[in-house]
């Protein structure tokens, strides 16, 4: 079995490739947690920040990381061919600015936790 090689077939290129979805789910969670047991300017003051600044960078990478789909060649004798479904980076402008703005935001959020 042949793949191109814009695909990726490695257990670590698939994981950096979904490692966004892991940046969604704890800016959520830091975001909810600091809101839920936190003052307005108290120590989780900064933890809204870094919770703001890991979504923003969670959904800049989601926009960086478009779903691809290809048709691939999985038998070639007897013309058998397979949709795969993937994510390979595709950096976008609005994407890398989110990005740039989340760390922004969590530079700032640490110079206040800190």
């Amino acid at each position: 079995m042949t793949m191109s090689p814009h695909i990726p077939t490695t257990t670590s290129t698939r994981a950096t490739s979904y490692f966004f979805i892991l940046l969604l789910v704890t800016g959520i969670l830091m975001l909810v947690y600091s809101f839920l047991f936190g003052e307005s300017d108290g120590l989780l003051g900064g933890l809204r920040e870094i919770g703001l600044g890991t979504l923003v960078i969670g959904v800049g990478e989601w926009i960086n990381h478009p779903l691809q789909k290809a048709l691939v060649c999985k038998s070639r004798r007897e013309f058998i061919f397979q949709n795969i479904r993937h994510r390979q980076r595709n950096p976008s402008t609005l994407g890398n600015l989110l990005e740039i703005a989340g760390l922004i935001l969590i530079f700032t959020g640490l110079a206040d936790f800190f």
